[in-house]
């Protein structure tokens, strides 16, 4: 995995630069991929939850 280093101080103009390319770059990816995004999201909500034996609850005790 790289690390990415960025800058930790910025100006209050240099903030609000990045903060409006952030904003643009969420924009365009949400134009590109949003349907997508929802329909993501939307099954892994409707997935049902399962525990490590499949059962919805575990009740047994570890010993």
């Amino acid at each position: 995995m790289k690390t990415l280093k960025i800058t930790t101080y910025w100006s209050t103009e240099q903030a609000e630069d990045i903060y409006l390319l952030l904003d643009e770059l969420k924009s365009a990816i949400w134009q590109s991929y949003g349907k997508d995004i929802v329909t993501m999201h939307q099954e892994i909500a409707s997935e049902p939850q399962k525990t490590e034996e499949g059962d919805e609850f575990n009740d047994e005790l570890p010993f």
